[in-house]
């Protein structure tokens, strides 16, 4: 699976610098994992469309960095990553998502 980090990701990756290489590789491993199984552990991450598909949420353990909330979308084998972040708690996250893609979309 390809994973694709969008720049709405960069404040996460300035904070845990360095980790990016890691971080892509855990997730598309996650990704593809949830992907053959049916998508059992992913959510709607926010009810309007992003980029014209359904935005999904799952919880990854980042092994060193820990566990994060990824928001990305699927088109086939793409998946594009708009945000990741360290809240845990899904209305927390939500707001955080729903903030950083409106001002992209603005």
């Amino acid at each position: 699976m390809e994973i694709i980090l969008e720049k709405t990701t960069k404040p996460f990756f300035k904070k845990h610098a360095g980790s990016q290489a890691l971080a892509k590789e855990r997730i598309g491993a996650i990704l593809e994992r949830e992907q053959a199984t049916g998508l059992t552990k992913v959510k709607l991450a926010l009810h309007q469309p992003v980029a014209g598909r359904p935005c999904f949420e799952l919880r990854c353990n980042l092994a060193k960095l820990g566990s994060v909330r990824v928001a990305f979308i699927l088109d086939g084998q793409v998946a594009r990553i708009w945000f990741i972040s360290t809240s845990l708690q899904k209305a927390t996250f939500t707001s955080e998502v729903s903030r950083v893609l409106r001002e992209v979309s603005k």
